[in-house]
């Protein structure tokens, strides 16, 4: 259930930039002092989905039901804005997050998100290459994860700064020492800080170097999924909502229309086509996590989930709340993506 937190007094720190399309600031609890970061539904010009925040608590809550590494969503109140609010998976001083447009661009500084033939260009092996090329191909099943993730909540956006790996401080230094006494040369104190911040061309030049030459490992652990609230049906009128509960070929074509950002060969493909594809590359990694996947769902717990998702809020904000209909629609989505991909392990 989640939990609702009132960070009208906590401290803003709006020197710090996050990437991303929705409104977001990084707040510091008065508690326990650590860094949070707080995000509102997506609105402008024409768009309003006023229920998005809510998609991200609940894709949380049901990812980590699933199996899933996922990073935790509470409800938040903010200055008269309402939205979600999850902890800083990283601590300054110990740690880095590096999305994976840097490794992308590393990879191929060409690669630009914001032209339309480099958005193309974002396909699974792109990612895959990139990876390998950073010596982190270990981490191509946690992409595989992502997509099935993806595929039961319908999310369209997981883009390059929706996915990233953590890497320690400490571990970077034992790996540079490593370096120093396998090869008895003399590691330049910059590349310390090239193996996290490849984001500097100089530096991310540097950190190539020593992976070619020294055959290094790089470090790192791959983040929580997060980011994932372009999904359930977010963006649809309550119109169309109530149609699709009584209409099963409606929800059917929605749920064929709905693609993933991830692209295959420069095109985008619907959840469960593109599994199809990864699968005949690397099947026991994707029929391993179906499997998991669909043993662990439960379509009571589903429905208890989306039920009491706003249970915690406070009277004020009854208006808040998902309606009745919008939570209905949730729960058979859920449940009819996980039946369709349940028939991807033959």
């Amino acid at each position: 259930m989640a939990i609702f937190y009132d960070i009208t007094s906590w401290n803003e720190k709006p020197w710090y930039q996050t990437g991303g399309t929705r409104n977001k600031v990084i707040l510091e609890s008065p508690t326990n002092k650590k860094d949070y970061y707080f995000k509102t539904s997506l609105k402008k010009e024409t768009l309003d989905y006023k229920y998005e925040f809510w998609s991200e608590i609940i894709a949380s809550e049901i990812g980590e039901m699933l199996g899933f590494n996922m990073l935790r969503y509470d409800i938040a109140y903010n200055h008269d804005e309402i939205g979600c609010i999850s902890e800083s998976m990283v601590t300054a001083g110990k740690n880095k997050l590096t999305e994976g447009m840097s490794y992308l661009s590393g990879y191929d500084t060409t690669y630009n998100p914001e032209d339309k033939d480099s958005k193309r260009q974002y396909t699974f092996h792109f990612i895959r290459d990139a990876l390998d090329y950073f010596q982190l191909g270990r981490f191509i099943g946690e992409i595989i994860k992502v997509i099935i993730l993806d595929s039961i909540i319908g999310n369209g956006d997981r883009h390059q700064e929706n996915w990233g790996i953590i890497t320690e401080y400490t571990d970077v230094v034992k790996a540079l020492q490593e370096i120093a006494r396998k090869s008895g040369k003399s590691i330049p104190e910059k590349l310390l800080f090239s193996l996290f911040a490849i984001t500097s061309k100089v530096k991310r030049t540097d950190a190539v170097k020593v992976v070619e030459n020294l055959h290094l490992l790089m470090p790192g652990s791959f983040s929580q999924i997060y980011d994932s609230g372009s999904c359930l049906g977010r963006e649809l009128s309550e119109e169309k909502v109530k149609q699709m509960l009584t209409d099963n070929t409606m929800i059917e074509a929605y749920i064929r229309k709905g693609v993933s950002e991830i692209h295959w060969e420069g095109k985008k493909l619907n959840h469960f086509d593109l599994i199809q594809k990864v699968k005949m590359e690397y099947p026991e990694q994707v029929i391993t996590t179906i499997k998991l996947a669909v043993r662990k769902f439960d379509e009571n717990k589903v429905r208890r989930i989306v039920e009491q998702i706003d249970l915690k809020l406070p009277t004020f904000l009854e208006g808040i709340k998902l309606p009745p209909e919008r939570k209905m629609f949730i729960i058979k989505l859920v449940t009819l993506r996980v039946k369709k991909l349940s028939l991807l392990t033959s």
